[in-house]
């Protein structure tokens, strides 16, 4: 057991994968992602635009091409850049599901090795530690975070569209950081779990 301790860390970083992973396909389904984007936009938008946005991220989840899509939208069209955007998109959603599939393993792998006690400890202090980094960082320059933040995830500044764009108007910054609250709560909800747990057996001592 001692020998595999300095590996508690590597487990808990894996769970917490699991669980933003999870929730990132949660969110991104397009009946949760409708509520998300109308919670955050309320009636800025006209129905018109929930239907195109709808289109758009709905297509996330299917294999229609966006030039199709685009094509179909009933307000604008998507742009070149947009349409790249999207598709890349699609396929960091499917290559998330493939590294969810693999962290679960290595997560069950750790509750059988260190115990789930450990593992889910060290997730919950991994989750606070970069949830206070990027709660500071958002504070500071929101921009800056969702910049650093796509870089990360796409490697290139693929994502950065013109300043003309349909999506931007779409779904703008604040429907990003909805949706970061909305991720936030789904990850931290399931690590909270073993505390009410362990509260609830004190109390039925």
């Amino acid at each position: 057991m001692n020998g595999k301790r300095w590996m508690i860390p590597f487990y808990g970083l894996a769970l917490v994968l699991v669980l933003l992973l999870g929730s990132l396909q949660v969110v991104s389904h397009p009946i949760v992602w409708e509520k998300v984007h109308r919670a955050a936009m309320g009636e800025t938008l006209k129905e018109v635009h929930y239907e195109d946005a709808s289109k758009i991220t709905g297509g996330l989840w299917g294999e229609e091409s966006y030039e199709g899509i685009s094509g179909g939208l009933r307000f604008y069209r998507m742009n070149k850049k947009e349409v790249a955007h999207y598709e890349d998109v699609r396929s960091l959603l499917g290559l998330s599901r493939v590294v969810l599939g693999v962290s679960f393993v290595v997560v069950v792998l750790g509750f059988a090795l260190v115990g789930w006690r450990r593992v889910w400890g060290a997730a919950f202090a991994s989750f606070v530690l970069f949830g206070v980094i990027a709660g500071v960082w958002m504070f500071i320059d929101w921009h800056s975070l969702f910049k650093a933040l796509h870089w990360v995830i796409f490697m290139d500044d693929s994502w950065k569209l013109p300043n003309r764009s349909y999506s931007l108007y779409l779904f703008p910054h604040k429907v990003w950081q909805y949706a970061g609250g909305v991720l936030a709560v789904l990850i931290l909800v399931p690590l909270l779990v073993p505390v009410f747990l362990r509260k609830q057996g004190n109390g039925n001592r």
